[in-house]
């Protein structure tokens, strides 16, 4: 048997919701005409922010002035003993003030052009217009001989030389630069017997440094 539960008129709120509403809207309406008539004007005003006041003083600094220095005062006569009767003891040597400018020196006269003693000027392989070209490439006597010693123990190496070609074409310095020691000789002996065309420099024969490397090796020899 089903049991129907029904509201209480007093507890159902949907019942009342009508007059409730309208009761409230009522009151709201009211108390805003009394707001109306008791503040008929409102005036907000922002608070005004205090700012920090700033005070630049200005101030007239008076322009510094170097002092100069006294010179400073002369250096005292020290008295020099002599073993000579005929200078008095209180004889003292002044300090002298040399003037060089004047000074009179024998000089040597300069060299007459073509002097040994005029150093000339050697350049650079790669700062000559025409380079030096090597001439007896083929000469069986210009190519370097083995070092018997190195030969039989079976060494080979190479040596880098650095050699002064002439205006003639002739080598007539060689420096060594790196390279086994065995070898070293047998290197220089083989580039004072190269032969080159003379470099060309402003259409005048210069002499010039050259590098090479000179290699020994057992297959081409």
């Amino acid at each position: 048997m089903a049991i129907v539960r029904r509201k209480h008129p007093d507890a159902d709120l949907r019942l009342r919701y009508k007059k409730v509403f309208w009761i409230c809207t009522g009151i709201n309406f009211v108390l805003h005409v009394a707001v109306a008539i008791l503040y008929p004007e409102m005036n907000v005003q922002a608070a005004a922010r205090k700012r920090d006041q700033i005070i630049i003083n200005m101030e007239d600094i008076p322009e510094t002035r170097q002092i100069q220095r006294p010179p400073p005062p002369p250096r005292p006569a020290v008295p020099i003993e002599t073993e000579s009767d005929d200078v008095p003891d209180d004889v003292t040597i002044e300090s002298t003030d040399l003037d060089f400018d004047d000074a009179l020196v024998d000089l040597p006269p300069p060299p007459p052009p073509g002097s040994d003693e005029i150093e000339e000027e050697i350049m650079e392989f790669w700062g000559v217009q025409v380079k030096p070209q090597r001439l007896n490439m083929k000469d069986p006597n210009a190519r370097p001989k083995y070092p018997e010693i190195a030969r039989k123990a079976g060494l080979q190496g190479k040596v880098f030389v650095r050699f002064h070609v002439g205006k003639d074409g002739r080598v007539h310095e060689v420096q060594i630069l790196k390279g086994e020691a065995i070898f070293q000789q047998a290197a220089i002996d083989a580039v004072m017997k190269f032969r080159f065309s003379p470099a060309m420099q402003n259409d005048k024969a210069v002499s010039v440094w050259m590098s090479q490397v000179i290699r020994f090796d057992l297959q081409g020899n």
